[in-house]
């Protein structure tokens, strides 16, 4: 795909000369085009790894602070999940980076330096969890086949990377439809159309073909990939519902789904998964969110387990009493499922969300989150579900000291350290809340956003902390002084 990629936007020239689309299209934006740097190279040469770091990074900083990220833990903690299961498929020590778009569009991308985004209206437009990871396998291997960087060359300089990753982000969660405007522009580009166009269908075959090989080897249907495809293109035809963003920027063809289908035949699911509900529930969720005025293609089944779940799931947003019935019911689930997590989160949340203070059922939920946390150390949901029931039980300090110890654990910390800065802002402990916001948003990449709050911390810091400042400026001293000078 043409990095809207995907299996999802795919327009018609590669990602960086939709970048200066874009540049051409919005007036204020023009004053950065003498700014962007030379993207003309046609030969399949991969951009320097720093570089490509760097953007990512910059990236990474737009997505969290220009756009909608769903930052419910339970919804990110599981697209991570399937995620990462099959990027460890790939063989690459490269640090893969999944979000989640909250917007309804079916679309999904994959970015600079290994960040995907999964948008919450692709999430309920799949009918099962293969069909899921399917869309989450093509993204990987745009990245692994190095899509974005092949035939492109840019130019290091930060001011240049921040624009262009604030440009590529727009393009790629779709605040445009290039495809609408791309042939209007097109002759003043100077373009080597076909060459494009053939290198736009070799990327998209290729992510395909690779993709499907990670959905085997991760034990999911192979024929997933293409049995979304086909069921996307036949609601098409039938004029169902709104074209999807992926069928926009890249139809899918006959052709396209038959290579899938033979692709698939040849390469069985490895170690299949066993059947669980993790997908129903997740879908559950974002519809309880909102996302219900769009609807999912295929209604779930309703069994008992997800009946319970949903009633709990509802009474968190209500201020009625929640009836026995269903605290019962949940705990019941927890305990014949002491692995399966998102009932352990809900039952944390609820017992918050209602004030319910029974000694024997919080200490019962306690030792669930610690077991837990003991066999998935990066579930994230766990971790901050946990936290707020112990603050819930004016047990700050223990909050404090399990998000400190579990933090270091985490793939993903932005959240978790949002929380202690939230918890240390409470107890009017604010060098301390600077300092941990500070982490945070140097784990996006906002280096110039961390430098401030670093400033800031330092005003009021005791010894203790000013050792842990000094600290962390040495251990991040190049990437520090190195956005300090180009974000000025």
């Amino acid at each position: 795909m043409n990095h809207r990629h995907g299996i999802v936007k795919k327009l018609s020239a590669p990602f960086y000369h939709l970048l200066l689309i874009l540049v051409l299209l919005t007036p204020a934006l023009t004053a950065y085009a003498a700014k962007l740097p030379d993207l003309g190279s046609s030969d399949l040469i991969a951009y320097n790894v720093e570089v490509e770091q760097d953007l990512g990074r910059a990236f990474n900083t737009a997505l969290h602070t220009q756009y909608n990220l769903n930052y419910d833990p339970d919804v990110v903690t599981y697209i991570r999940k399937i995620g990462h299961e099959m990027a460890s498929q790939t063989g690459e020590s490269r640090q893969f980076k999944f979000y989640v778009i909250d917007d309804l569009s079916i679309n999904a991308f994959a970015g600079p330096n290994g960040i995907i985004g999964i948008h919450t209206g692709l999430i309920l437009a799949a009918k099962n969890e293969d069909e899921l990871a399917a869309v989450i396998a093509h993204e990987i291997a745009h990245v692994t086949q190095n899509h974005l960087s092949r035939g492109h060359e840019v130019n290091s300089k930060q001011s240049n990377l921040n624009t262009i990753a604030t440009l590529l982000a727009a393009a790629l969660i779709g605040m445009y439809d290039s495809s609408a405007v791309y042939p209007t522009l097109l002759a003043g580009l100077s373009l080597d159309i076909e060459k494009q166009l053939k290198n736009s269908r070799l990327h998209e075959s290729e992510a395909d073909h690779i993709g499907i090989q990670f959905l085997s080897q991760s034990g999911y249907d192979p024929h997933a990939m293409g049995d979304f495809f086909a069921r996307l293109a036949k609601k098409e035809q039938n004029n169902t519902f709104k074209t999807p963003e992926i069928l926009r920027s890249h139809p899918v063809t006959e052709r396209r789904i038959a290579e899938s289908e033979n692709r698939a035949q040849t390469l069985p699911a490895r170690h299949p998964k066993q059947a669980n509900n993790q997908f129903a529930l997740i879908q559950l969720k974002l519809k309880t969110q909102g996302a219900q005025q769009s609807p999912p293609l295929l209604t779930q089944k309703n069994t008992p387990a997800i009946a319970c779940y949903q009633k709990n799931l509802q009474a968190l947003n209500t201020h009625n009493p929640l009836p026995l019935s269903d605290l019962t019911c949940l705990q019941t689930l927890v305990e014949q499922n002491p692995n399966h997590w998102l009932y352990t989160t809900l039952l944390l949340r609820t017992l918050v969300k209602h004030q319910i203070n029974d000694p024997k059922i919080i200490s019962t939920a306690r030792h669930q989150a610690d077991y837990l946390l003991d066999i998935y150390p990066n579930n994230t949901a766990v971790l901050l579900s946990y936290v707020n029931l112990l603050r819930h039980s004016n047990n700050t300090p223990k909050a404090i000291a399990l998000l400190k110890t579990h933090t270091k654990s985490q793939r993903y910390r932005y959240l978790a350290y949002k929380k202690l800065s939230e918890i240390y802002a409470n107890q009017q402990q604010t060098a301390e809340a600077h300092f941990f916001l500070a982490l945070a948003q140097f784990n996006i990449g906002n280096i110039k956003r961390t430098q401030y709050l670093l400033k800031q911390a330092k005003i009021t810091a005791d010894r203790f902390l000013k050792q842990q400042i000094v600290r962390f400026e040495q251990e991040n001293s190049k990437s520090l002084k190195t956005k300090k000078i180009n974000n000025h």
